[in-house]
């Protein structure tokens, strides 16, 4: 009890925002009924008041008299929940004035903490727009950023019986501030368990369950089963049980081992590094929320930004990798003519992408859509609550991903926005056979195919800028929207590093075991090449972000040879480890530790973003950007760990056991492993299902077909 009296008094005494300001700027006195809200809020929102009332009038006494008695002290304790309530508001005008703070922060945690006390509460943040009765209120529906909704934020806390509609008429009638309040976003919203949630998670369940009973008989088995039986081969429907084995999965998962000869060792790094650099850029994107104008202003001055501004040239990475999976795996195999000309090979070839990304893919997609709108806290109330909008977006277009055309359309409408990657390396994937068909008949056809894809593009880019005035990046003067619609998401503007990717995948396939001696001085000078060549890239837009003005061919020319360039240079990186020119960077590329974290690189880019939103809202308040560094160290860094461990489970639950199932269904199919196949159909079947895992590799010949559905799955770690 002493404690309360303590806290209120020295409050009190030390600091008057605490009595009069509080009290008299920020509320009037409770002289009028709250009207234009519903009878519950009106009334919770009156005994807040009340008790403020009580605890001015009895805390002023006491401070007179010196002295506090046992009624006064009962009446302090038993309202001091409303000095709480009003402690965890958002402070203005808060320190860091000339950092032109633009949101105001409080207390989630006090708030929450209270809640219950009287009535339960709702930390939310209200958009303030200068002039008290301002005509110029408008907050966008779909939580749109316009001006007036970034403008000014301040957080409150305001009794859960008061919907959003309601808060900001509650506060305009009880606030004496220099500020309308135009509308509120809380952290606290009501989630409707619907039909989907439960048929969804009745599913979830239904998987752990197999899953367990999946591990549990694979242990077992393996316990007590002799050699000679664990050779032997399993029937049917305990192969497709033991595919869900946990136990199994793992293992396949966190498997290290030398690799043999052909091995492309240094892909699993570059798919780490890649993945931690998207996820280091999406979080600056997310955690940049403009709480104060300063920093954010300035952020493009500062030239080692630069390695998360152009954060983007890591997809074009992925890219470049996608193709030169493809194109090594299709000729690492020598297929023969007959294959190439059969419609089966094709048909392969695309049924078995459908199946290797979709599954483990729309699932998590339905996990989001179920799941996300209980990702509730202070940074998706500051953000407006935009996780809603998205959320039933998806509820509408999620056809859209799961045909793998959601880069189109109204992007304001995508399902899960990171996806649109998926799609156009999809997109891609689906032109690839035209550049491996003239591969095989003939280099020249092949790279001339790859020349006239990047021509076409370049010319494409050049054209774009020239009618619509485009920024060189995300940060630039110029319509971002127009700039993600026509270029940053469509597969003819991005084919370029996939184009060279199958050239250089073609290149190590045929010739990557002529082991071609380097001097060391010509090594050295291509690594210096490919560094400069790198910096350019992610630099050259240092002093165009600081406010220089460049024309629409230059901004072209930097957008069309940035990403070739850039493809180049990794393209080097590449090659240059797998020939043997590397000698420390090789050593530390192509250790074997990187092998499981290149295996979940695909279903870590999946969850990733939504983990963004998850790690961001545990917080007290919203993230305050200081620096690049540490945003990347205590933000960027623990939540692509978090991506990872969930991305371990999720392959585990979902996307090794599709990979076997998938093979059991074109063994079944072809009749590959009972000897069934023959001609054509054979030779076909064995290129489909031998020739995939990028970083596996094996000859043809060393591959055992009858027991394939128990090895790894062979184009494991063939995305992203």
């Amino acid at each position: 009890m002493k404690y309360f009296i303590f806290l209120l008094l020295i409050g009190l005494q030390s600091d008057s925002v605490l009595a009069e300001d509080w009290k008299e700027t920020l509320l009037l006195h409770h002289s009028k009924n709250i009207t234009g809200v519903n009878a519950q809020c009106a009334n919770d929102t009156e005994t807040w008041l009340h008790s403020l009332d009580i605890l001015t009038e009895v805390s002023a006494e006491c401070i007179l008299t010196k002295k506090c008695t046992k009624k006064e002290e009962k009446l302090l304790e038993e309202n001091f929940y409303a000095l709480e309530q009003l402690d965890s508001f958002g402070k203005f005008p808060s320190s860091g004035l000339f950092e032109i703070p633009l949101i105001f922060d409080g207390s989630y945690q006090e708030c929450e903490r209270i809640s219950g006390k009287k009535y339960e509460t709702n930390y939310c943040y209200v958009i303030l727009i200068p002039g008290k009765n301002s005509s110029h209120c408008h907050v966008s529906k779909s939580g749109d950023l316009t001006p007036t909704t970034v403008f000014f934020r301040s957080a409150v806390c305001m009794p859960n019986s008061c919907d959003q509609t309601e808060i900001s008429n509650v506060i305009n009638q009880i606030a004496d501030i220099p500020f309308t309040v135009c509308g509120s976003h809380c952290s606290r919203y009501p989630v409707k368990k619907d039909s989907a949630f439960w048929g969804f998670s009745a599913f979830m369940i239904v998987m752990i369950s197999i899953a367990i009973l999946a591990t549990s008989v694979d242990y077992i088995l393996e316990t007590i089963s002799s050699e000679e039986e664990k050779k032997e081969k399993k029937n049917l429907a305990l192969r497709i049980l033991l595919s869900f084995s946990l136990w199994t999965n793992a293992e396949l998962i966190l498997s290290v081992k030398e690799q043999k000869p052909g091995f492309i060792k240094c892909l699993d790094c570059i798919r780490f590094l890649s993945m931690l650099w998207v996820v280091s850029g999406h979080t600056v994107s997310t955690i940049m929320f403009p709480d104060v104008l300063l920093p954010i202003t300035t952020f493009t001055k500062h030239f080692w930004n630069h390695l998360l501004l152009n954060a983007f040239v890591s997809v074009d990475t992925f890219f470049l990798l996608s193709g030169i999976v493809v194109a090594y795996l299709f000729f690492k195999q020598r297929p023969k003519k007959s294959q190439i000309l059969s419609p089966i090979t094709w048909t392969l070839f695309y049924v078995h992408r459908y199946l290797r990304l979709t599954p483990p893919y729309m699932i998590f997609l339905g996990f989001y859509i179920v799941y996300s709108e209980y990702i509730q806290g202070p940074v998706a109330a500051v953000g407006l609550n935009a996780g809603i909008y998205a959320v039933e977006s998806c509820k509408k277009t999620w056809w859209r991903n799961l045909l793998y055309i959601n880069n189109f359309g109204d992007s304001t409408q995508a399902c899960y926005g990171i996806t649109w990657y998926l799609a156009v390396d999809t997109q891609l994937y689906l032109v690839a056979p035209i550049v491996l068909i003239a591969l095989w008949f003939s280099f020249i056809w092949g790279a001339v195919a790859v020349a006239a894809g990047c021509v076409g593009s370049i010319i494409t880019v050049y054209v774009l800028y020239a009618e619509y005035h485009l920024p060189a990046d995300q940060f630039g003067k110029g319509s971002l929207i127009n700039f993600g619609k026509m270029l940053y998401q469509k597969p003819w503007i991005r084919c370029t590093p996939y184009l060279i990717g199958l050239l250089v995948g073609y290149g190590i396939a045929v010739f990557g075991k002529r082991r071609v001696r380097l001097h060391w001085a010509l090594s050295v000078v291509g690594w210096l090449i490919a560094l400069g060549i790198a910096s350019a890239c992610l630099f050259s837009t240092n002093e165009y972000d600081k406010g220089a003005i460049w024309t629409d061919f230059e901004k072209a020319t930097y957008y069309n040879f940035s990403r070739f360039l850039w493809a180049i240079a990794v393209s080097w990186v590449i090659v240059a480890n797998h020939m043997g020119w590397g000698g420390p960077i090789n050593n530390f590329m192509s250790h074997p530790l990187w092998q499981p974290l290149g295996r979940l690189s695909y279903c870590a880019y999946i969850v990733h973003f939504f983990l963004i939103d998850f790690y961001t809202n545990i917080n007290d308040s919203p993230m305050h950007y200081y620096s690049t560094f540490q945003v990347w160290i205590y933000d960027a860094v623990p939540i692509t760990i978090i991506a990872y461990i969930f991305a371990f489970f999720w392959s585990c639950l979902f996307e090794i056991p599709t990979l076997k199932l998938e093979k059991m269904l074109i063994e079944a199919i072809l009749g590959v492993g009972n000897g069934r196949a023959s001609g054509k159909v054979g030779d076909v079947a064995k290129l489909e299902i031998k020739s995939e895992n990028p970083l596996q590799v094996k000859r043809m010949e060393d591959v055992e077909i009858v027991r394939i559905e128990e090895k790894l799955p062979s184009d494991f770690n063939m995305k992203l």
